[in-house]
């Protein structure tokens, strides 16, 4: 009896010292756990509040129109310049005609204008040409008009030879001063036609402006991509009408990824520019990324929301605002891991001690 006893103390105090050894482990363990983290992770410079950027691109109809075709499905790659989207261009196709015709007839108008300048112009020269012409005969039946007057006095002459030369000179008269008229009414002419040449031009410029806008609206049926990229939802369908400025779809670019990191505003007094940068993506577990401080944002998260927080009315409650902080990856970041990462990710990153 004495025996068994014994035999049940000595497995108590065996389960005993198990369980002290136990506990010690355990409590040596959970102090070495504590240690590391806050070795590891410091809270002033560490923050899980971390996604991957990347540039969401629009992709807009710049005119209106019915869908005639769709050349991308969810989540495609393409490259830019590629095909995403061709919009019916038959009434675009006509109004480039119809400007085409516009220009012409513009440009038709400004020579008409020019032959009608070129006329009036020689019509010119034939007037002064005769001007000149009657001027010398006039000045030969003034000579004659003022010998034959005074032949008459000298009865040296009939009444009826002095008429007839005087008639000849009245008559010369008549027709410079008509020609002159003729001369300056056409000097009027060619001031007016001049004067439309200017309007002629004006007509083209605008003709010329209304056809490139023709143009441009015809190539604006044809929607391309922006940029390298995936692009997001297929939301679209032939068929569909769409309005000018209108957001078809988008294109991420996978050309340039970035971190934006929200760190407390009592942290940044321990960040600068330029500080190293530990990244772990939260989709990467077994990855840890480098890359370096970029840039600080001007002003806090709530500062850039839709509602900014206004606390000049009600009850005021303190809160710790965050700062959007950049963080570029590391140039010797390998391409294929980059590739990996998604708009949007959760990342966890820690500025590295060494640079304090």
């Amino acid at each position: 009896m004495n025996g068994a006893n014994q035999h049940t103390l000595n497995k108590k105090r065996t389960l005993k010292i198990m369980a002290n050894i136990f506990i010690s482990i355990a409590a040596v363990l959970t102090i070495l756990f504590i240690g590391y983290y806050f070795i590891r992770f410091d809270k002033n410079r560490h923050t899980d509040d971390a996604q991957v950027q990347q540039l969401l691109t629009p992709v807009n109809a710049r005119v209106s129109g019915y869908i005639k075709s769709v050349h991308f499905k969810d989540f495609d790659w393409v490259n830019k310049g590629d095909t995403l989207v061709i919009i019916d261009n038959t009434d675009y196709l006509v109004q480039k005609e119809l400007a085409e015709a516009a220009l012409m007839d513009a440009r038709a108008g400004k020579k008409i204008t020019v032959s009608n300048i070129s006329t009036v112009e020689n019509g010119i020269n034939i007037s002064e040409a005769r001007v000149y012409e009657v001027k010398a005969k006039l000045w030969n039946a003034q000579k004659n008009y003022q010998r034959y007057k005074s032949l008459l006095k000298k009865e040296s002459v009939t009444q009826q030879q002095f008429d007839q030369v005087k008639s000849d000179y009245e008559v010369l008269e008549a027709q410079l001063e008509t020609l002159e008229r003729s001369t300056t009414g056409n000097h009027l002419n060619a001031q007016e036609a001049s004067s439309k040449i200017d309007v002629n031009l004006a007509a083209i410029k605008r003709a010329e402006v209304q056809f490139k806008m023709a143009e441009l609206n015809l190539n604006y049926t044809i929607i391309t991509a922006p940029c390298n990229g995936y692009v997001g939802r297929k939301t679209i369908t032939a068929g569909q009408l769409v309005q000018a400025g209108q957001q078809l779809s988008n294109v991420i670019d996978n050309d340039n990824k970035w971190i934006t990191a929200n760190f407390k505003e009592k942290q940044l007094a321990t960040i600068k520019i330029g500080d190293l940068v530990n990244i772990k993506i939260d989709g990467l577990p077994d990855v840890i990324l480098l890359g370096h401080v970029q840039a600080f944002a001007s002003a806090t998260g709530s500062v850039y929301s839709m509602v900014p927080v206004d606390n000049a009315t009600g009850n005021f409650v303190k809160i710790q605002q965050r700062i959007p902080t950049r963080i570029e990856f590391d140039k010797s970041t390998d391409p294929a891991i980059l590739a990996q990462l998604k708009a949007g990710m959760n990342v966890v990153v820690e500025i590295q001690k060494g640079d304090r």
